[in-house]
């Protein structure tokens, strides 16, 4: 079978998961971008309450701080959404924390319900770059560490498609102060400029920054 019938069957049998909410309300995130083998793969937390209905992850505010992010380096939305594959680690919104400040932590078991879904699209894609996208991220690829100890720097890792470069950034949302902490701003920029150097060496930077389109519709002298 192709890849891109491997993905569609991925993605129906995520749509149609309960196992978290066996009574249903649920309306899984499944992820998005065609992506490729070998290539660039986004790692977030758990779908935010306005992405089940837009069916992509970060569709609003978190995702907007994101891909402003990206920008810095050259890759817009548009191009990262159009060439990479976005996922998270549990596909279903989880609703509100407790006291209503942020979104709720999905559980040590919705996120075991979840595995075999990430490690089955890691099998499929074979990414040679994953970029983790918050704590839940971290925790699930590389293990509980804190983001000062992990956050501009790169790991080679072997994940269930294969060693890969694993690179972790903290998650954009509001609620998180740490990118705006002493210090941690340089870490946010190392990273970027990390994920910008692994992308250029493993010759998939051009395509998702969209300089080889731009090279290929310039009019010859």
């Amino acid at each position: 079978m192709s890849l891109a019938n491997d993905l569609n069957r991925l993605h129906q049998n995520i749509r149609e998961c309960s196992k978290c909410f066996p009574k249903g309300g649920n309306c899984p995130v499944a992820g998005t971008g065609p992506g490729k083998k070998g290539g660039l793969f986004l790692i977030g937390q758990a779908p935010g309450i306005r992405e089940p209905a837009a069916q992509k992850n970060f569709a609003w505010t978190a995702g907007k701080r994101l891909f402003q992010w990206f920008q810095t380096i050259g890759m817009s939305e548009e191009n990262l959404r159009r060439y990479a594959y976005i996922t998270a680690v549990t596909k279903c919104y989880p609703g509100k924390a407790k006291g209503g400040k942020g979104d709720r932590r999905p559980s040590p078991q919705e996120v075991e319900n979840c595995a075999h879904y990430l490690d089955e699209a890691l099998c499929l894609f074979a990414p040679s770059v994953v970029v983790l996208i918050g704590s839940m991220a971290i925790e699930r690829v590389l293990g509980p560490y804190p983001f000062s100890e992990v956050i501009g720097k790169e790991f080679e890792k072997d994940l269930p498609g294969g060693p890969a470069w694993v690179i972790p950034i903290p998650h954009p949302s509001g609620a998180s102060p740490w990118p705006y902490l002493p210090g941690n701003k340089q870490k946010l920029e190392r990273a970027f400029r990390l994920i910008k150097n692994r992308l250029q060496k493993e010759k998939l930077y051009q395509q998702l920054s969209g300089v080889s389109r731009q090279l290929s519709t310039q009019v010859k002298p």
